[in-house]
């Protein structure tokens, strides 16, 4: 392992499970020149392996200097990824975190810069980030109808997205966060930046939850943080992109996710009772809005008008 000497600003904290390909995108995605506005030294990434059957690549492992891996094997590592985002964050040196509870997600070139300048700017705040699935539709529904990897490594490498992230939203279709622009709340963030002192204020993320992927435990843990933030920025012109990769909801039909959502949802009543409600009042737009971001707006717009 690497590290840097001085303690960074920001512990990027990512969770991956057998999404090889996928991680070695995100990590591109999270790191300079790429990422504008930053430096290397700024913050630090762990990358967390929660059970895939080994560890990844020479090559992402050492992608970066400010890189820490973490395997935890098969047999020590739980179906819920809290153990790990919990575990990873112990070892996070920085007093701002950047919470991704699934690494395959692509962000946007403006999203460490603008996420650690709004959290400085209000450290009682946190900043969600807004997610969209790659490819001509929402996921369930892409894949349903012969949507894979391959098909999405083309798009990738047809609009170049080392080159301009924010192109990622030409190739993307909205999700639940975002399926109807973002002036309203989302449920969860997949890039949530909150304090090291909130982080430990809430406990982390809730552990008890067992089914794969966690089921509700990332929208348990984002009502939570909202109720106890001072208010919530909503991260303008950035996001993140879900990479098919075989996930514990995205790869599911439509019927399928309806009845998981259904068990995630009992699971959760059980251990928590009813989530915190999101309050829209929290709730403060805040960034920039690039080209490729306002023909999205475009899009959206004109789909909801017809």
């Amino acid at each position: 392992m690497n590290s840097l000497e001085a303690r960074p600003k920001l512990s990027v904290v990512v969770v991956c499970y057998e999404m090889a390909a996928q991680v070695k995108n995100t990590l591109r995605s999270l790191l300079p020149p790429y990422q504008r506005g930053v430096e290397a030294t700024d913050y630090e990434i762990i990358l967390i392996d929660n059970g895939s059957a080994k560890v990844l690549d020479e090559e992402t492992r050492t992608i970066s200097p400010n890189l820490q891996y973490v395997y935890v094997p098969p047999g020590e590592s739980s179906p819920n990824p809290a153990s790990a985002m919990n575990r990873a964050a112990v070892l996070a040196r920085a007093p701002l975190l950047c919470l991704m509870i699934d690494g395959a997600r692509l962000v946007t070139p403006g999203v460490l810069s603008w996420g650690m300048r709004l959290l400085e700017l209000a450290p009682g705040a946190i900043v969600e980030v807004r997610g969209w699935h790659l490819g001509p539709k929402w996921q369930p529904e892409s894949v349903a109808e012969g949507y894979n990897h391959h098909i999405e490594s083309q798009l990738l490498d047809q609009v170049r997205w080392w080159e301009n992230g924010y192109r990622l939203f030409d190739i993307s279709a909205g999700s639940a966060q975002t399926k109807l622009g973002i002036s309203q709340p989302a449920s969860e963030s997949n890039c949530l930046f909150v304090s090291r002192v909130l982080f430990d204020r809430l406990g982390g993320f809730d552990e008890r939850y067992g089914e794969p992927g966690g089921g509700l435990v990332n929208l348990d843990f984002y009502a939570r943080a909202v109720a106890a933030a001072d208010h919530v920025w909503t991260l303008l012109g950035e996001g993140t992109f879900h990479q098919v990769h075989g996930g514990a909801a995205t790869s599911l039909s439509r019927e399928e996710l309806r009845l998981a959502i259904a068990r995630w949802s009992a699971e959760s009543c059980n251990l928590r009772g009813p989530l915190p409600s999101i309050d829209p009042a929290k709730f403060i737009l805040a960034g920039h809005i690039p080209r490729e971001f306002q023909a999205w707006l475009n899009r959206t717009t004109i789909t909801q008008q017809t």
